[in-house]
């Protein structure tokens, strides 16, 4: 006995009860489109009662918006077609009072035997509220993307379930790496980060990972800018955890900071430099000072030696020990030169050198300079103006850097040696200047190793006295360099890499034409007189003895105001003044002006431990000369500024 599967009364009021109690709209329509059943909330979302609708078409009641009705046409059209029994669709339908309905449609067809569609439903979810949503968040992503874009921002986030990264922009584009490649997954998401960094932006997100708290870092990208130097990048952001604690995704923004970190960089650099000169001037003073002493001190002893040899007999036993202290002497004299070259009292520049011209002669030196081994490569330039400097000043600056380069390099290393034209605009970066020139034209002398480069912790301190990286104690090397730059009012640039080498760069500023050259007439020589005026006795006592073995009287006074009244009471027979610059009181400088004053032609010798004159190069009637001296040194002097003017009188 079989029993009626077929539905009773009873069931189907229920069925209609529970489908008036859902949110959907209950629509059957025949294979013409013919309303049969209108129920659940289709009165409710389209305005028509089930009466109104019965035997109405579908499109006619509820028909779809406009802009979506040939997208439902051709829907509807294939799932009748392709005997499809269901199809889902969304769309919008306009209702009966003109209001828009967003709609998601679930379609049912069955067919007939003969596999022509008998009947379909419908059921309808009213999905506006939905929409409106996802529009309103779509309309928020897009400001944010809009605002980011324009603050130059990324914003990302990472999914953890997916390994997948969401950006608000092409993340390549933004990197400024290669296009066709999305970097979202696996080990290309790693690619805009530069391979050195990577493992400290790896420690920062494990690190947020693991407590879900915020992390900053900052990194550069692995390609670089369009002006060649690497692009800065900034992240911040954090990681959201689950109820468990578990990571479930890191939500970021990443901001470009090159700029930022340049102009960080330039004026950490800019602060170092004023660092450094502060530092420069406090030990520049330290040193012409202590220079200046021991320079009166060892113009008595180098002096007091040289006369004691002219007056020992040949063969004597006292001769070599004589001349054990004059050379001890200058030595002990080259390292006070050296000193107030550090201190930027050096010799000015009096003169011109042709640079290229100077490199060339002195390639011999500079070859055996280095060690056995290494190679030294010229490189110089032609038609190079002359430099304002003294020709001894830069054959030193010149030597120096060779030496330190062929160190560096050892056997087997190459060191070259350029000379060229360079113009500083003022808009280079003063990271790797150690003494930046006004901007200008210059003539740069270059040299570079292929050294093992100076680690980054001495680069500070390069410059320092008696600092060296290789071996202790051998003068003030690079101090020296610095101070002789500085005095030229020139310029040291300084690159050095690991691995890679060093280039020290030297700017000298090109010379104005050059001055005439001086060839003074020698004058007769009569019984002369010669003022000699120094603070120091025993200077005044060397300083005597000399002028009286080269056939002058000397008349001797400490100080500026005795010397004035001495040269007053024997005008007519003073042939020349030889005086100390740096005395209490009237100066030197002073003493000359006021002699002249009274005097105009009258010869001068001026003497210090320091060595910045600027004038007396243009003076035939004057020269300089720096302290300690040989007797001859200062006899020549003295006879050079007597034979260029009148015998007093």
């Amino acid at each position: 006995m079989s029993q009626d599967a077929s539905p009773s009364a009873p069931s189907l009021r229920e069925l209609a009860s529970h489908l008036e109690n859902t949110p959907l709209a209950v629509i059957a329509w025949d294979r013409e489109g013919r309303v049969r059943q209108w129920g659940g909330q289709a009165e409710r979302m389209f305005g028509w009662t089930a009466g109104e609708a019965f035997g109405r078409h579908t499109f006619e009641i509820a028909p779809p918006h406009p802009d979506d009705l040939a997208r439902v046409d051709e829907l509807v059209r294939d799932m009748l077609a392709a005997r499809r029994p269901r199809a889902v669709m969304r769309n919008r339908n306009i209702a009966r009072d003109g209001r828009v309905v967003w709609c998601e449609w679930y379609n049912s067809v069955v067919f007939d035997d003969t596999g022509e569609p008998a009947s379909s439903l419908s059921l309808v979810l009213d999905v506006s509220d939905r929409v409106a949503a996802e529009q309103a968040l779509q309309w928020g992503e897009t400001r944010l993307r809009q605002v980011l874009r324009g603050a130059g921002m990324l914003g990302w986030d990472w999914d953890f379930a997916t390994s997948r990264v969401h950006a608000t922009a092409d993340i390549g584009e933004y990197f400024g790496l290669p296009a066709g490649q999305e970097y979202v997954t696996g080990e290309a998401a790693w690619e805009p980060i530069h391979p050195d960094d990577r493992p400290v932006v790896v420690a920062q997100m494990e690190a947020s990972a693991r407590t879900g708290g915020d992390f900053v870092y900052q990194f550069r990208g692995s390609a670089p800018g369009a002006d060649g130097r690497d692009r800065w990048f900034s992240a911040r952001g954090r990681t959201l955890l689950n109820p468990a604690g578990k990571p479930l995704r890191i939500v970021a923004v990443t901001a470009e900071i090159t700029e930022r970190v340049h102009a960080e960089n330039e004026q950490e650099a800019l602060g170092q430099q004023l660092l450094d000169a502060q530092k420069w001037e406090s030990l520049g003073v330290l040193a012409g000072g202590i220079a200046h002493d021991f320079n009166n001190i060892l113009t008595v002893v180098l002096g007091s030696a040289g006369l004691a040899q002219r007056h020992v007999p040949p063969g004597s036993p006292a001769a070599p020990y004589l001349e054990q202290i004059e050379k001890a002497a200058q030595r002990a004299a080259g390292l006070c030169r050296e000193m107030l070259a550090y201190a930027g009292r050096g010799p000015a520049p009096g003169g011109t050198t042709d640079l290229s011209r100077l490199v060339r002669d002195a390639q011999a030196l500079l070859e055996v300079s280095t060690t056995r081994h290494a190679r030294v490569q010229f490189d110089l330039g032609t038609g190079l103006p002359p430099v304002r400097a003294d020709n001894d000043q830069v054959r030193r600056v010149l030597v120096n850097l060779v030496m330190n380069a062929g160190e560096a390099v050892g056997d087997g290393g190459r060191v070259v040696v350029r000379a060229g034209m360079a113009e500083v605009t003022g808009a280079e970066s003063a990271e790797h200047f150690r003494l930046a020139p006004a901007p200008g034209e210059y003539v740069l002398l270059s040299v570079t190793d292929d050294g093992p480069g100076i680690p980054t912790e001495a680069m500070g301190r390069l410059f320092d006295p008696f600092f060296t990286t290789k071996f202790p104690g051998r003068g003030l090397g690079l101090a020296a360099v610095l101070g002789i730059v500085k005095t030229h009012r020139g310029g040291i640039r300084v690159e050095s890499a690991a691995g890679r080498g060093t280039t020290f760069e030297v700017y000298w500023p090109p010379a104005s034409p050059a001055t005439r050259p001086r060839q003074p007439d020698p004058k007769p020589v009569a019984a002369r007189v010669a003022l000699v005026v120094d603070d120091e006795m025993f200077v005044r006592e060397v300083a005597a003895s000399t002028l009286e073995d080269a056939g002058y009287s000397p008349i001797l006074a400490g100080d500026g105001t005795s010397a004035l009244e001495a040269f007053r009471a024997n005008r007519a027979a003073v042939w020349v003044v030889v005086s100390d610059v740096v005395m209490p009181g009237m100066t030197g400088d002073e003493l000359l002006a006021r002699i002249r004053a009274e005097a105009p032609d009258t010869p001068a010798v001026l003497i210090s431990g320091y060595s910045d004159r600027r004038t007396t190069a243009r003076d035939p009637r004057t020269e300089f000369l720096q302290k300690p001296f040989h007797p001859e040194e200062l006899a020549a002097a003295v006879e050079r500024v007597v034979n260029s003017a009148a015998p007093p009188g």
